[in-house]
């Protein structure tokens, strides 16, 4: 029987090919040295948000959930660029989330599209690499980090209003944003939450729209081409079912884990008869 490999044996092999991977993703960012300075004006409003988080839940987790929150953001910023338009620093706000600010409109429904779903792709390949560290570390906290980043992203892909969802239904049909809106009410009014509730009621301009003649502008605004609108669609439904597959994993792997721990424990320190 070969003998347990050592944490440090352990460490080598993950980091491998996400050494690699970290290669590739750094020469990727010198292409695109932006970025440098966007980031560097966002750092306090990143520290803040740790710094809140750290006192609830640990340092560990607060740091964790923070950068794969910077990595999200990052995928609209990138996007955004990709296109021409000005952007914001990303902004960090405590128990809100973080936000790019667009300086201008998207000239039309499918780039608005590519912006969206540019957040949550990033942000679910940000999960997808911690779940997959965790689970080669044998680190339950990375695993639970890697499934709220599942679910921060799947969230946000809820099609109404600003959510990333909202802008991404923009390029398949606008009335899409209504069966959103009930399900953001239906949450609102189930689980009372005073973001949900800014939620639902930040969506009701758009959902006004919908049953107001549109101006030739907006009609335009709304034109997308077959195959552009089929490819957003296999993205985000595509998406939506990744994401929902990585949480019930994730989520079936940490009660397995929680379970042993358990077991060891009872094991351990058995109780006295």
């Amino acid at each position: 029987m070969a003998p347990p490999e050592s944490l440090g044996s352990r460490i080598k092999k993950a980091l491998g090919p996400i050494g690699v991977i970290g290669v590739v993703i750094l020469k990727f960012i010198a292409k695109i040295k932006f970025i440098l300075p966007i980031l560097l004006k966002t750092g306090g409003s990143m520290v803040l948000m740790v710094g809140v988080y750290a006192s609830i839940w640990g340092w560990k987790w607060a740091l964790g959930f923070v950068l794969l929150l910077l990595l999200h953001e990052c995928g609209h910023l990138i996007v955004a660029k990709w296109f021409g338009l000005a952007v914001s620093a990303p902004m960090f706000i405590p128990f809100m989330g973080a936000f790019i600010a667009l300086k201008e409109a998207p000239r039309n429904a499918w780039m608005e599209a590519c912006v969206g779903i540019g957040g949550p792709i990033l942000g679910s390949l940000a999960a997808a690499a911690c779940h997959a560290l965790g689970l080669a570390l044998n680190y339950p906290l990375l695993i639970a980090l890697g499934w709220s980043a599942y679910f921060l992203n799947l969230f946000n892909l809820t099609p109404v209003g600003m959510l990333d969802g909202g802008r991404i239904v923009s390029a398949l049909s606008p009335w899409l944003w209504l069966p959103g809106f009930a399900a953001l009410g239906w949450l609102a009014w189930t689980h009372p939450n005073f973001i949900v509730w800014i939620l639902l009621f930040a969506s009701l301009p758009r959902i006004v729209s919908l049953f107001r003649k549109r101006t030739e502008e907006e009609q335009r605004y709304y034109e997308v081409a077959p195959a552009q609108r089929w490819l957003m669609a296999l993205m985000y439904f595509g998406l939506i079912g990744a994401l929902v597959l990585g949480m019930h994993v994730s989520h079936l792997q940490l009660m397995d884990r929680v379970g042993a721990a358990r077991q060891k424990y009872e094991q351990t320190f058995p109780q006295a008869e």
